[in-house]
């Protein structure tokens, strides 16, 4: 074998262990777009899960302030009450004492 010979077939193990290595990374590369793919839809999934469970906790939220602001009106109703029985009561202990 001559060293042109020799010079020959190392460039073609050259470019044979590029070629096997460009088929590799695509391959791998193939995969790893593959697996984003998956990745990127379940995060999807997950984003819209979340917006849901946003809206339906601002509704409870929106609920409950309702709620509250329904109760604080009839709880400042009964103390009101609550001070016109005290003030009828004390009248009428008062007759009753004099």
């Amino acid at each position: 074998m001559t060293n042109s010979d020799l010079t020959i077939e190392i460039l073609r193990e050259i470019r044979d262990g590029i070629r096997d290595l460009r088929t590799d990374f695509m391959q791998r590369l193939d995969e790893t777009n593959s697996r984003l793919d998956q990745t990127n839809a379940r995060l999807e999934n997950v984003e819209h899960g979340l917006l849901d469970l946003g809206k339906f906790m601002r509704q409870i939220a929106l609920d409950q302030a309702r709620h509250e602001r329904f109760h604080t009106h009839h709880v400042d109703i009964l103390e009101d009450d609550m001070k016109d029985l005290k003030v009828r009561v004390q009248r009428l202990e008062d007759r009753a004492g004099a």
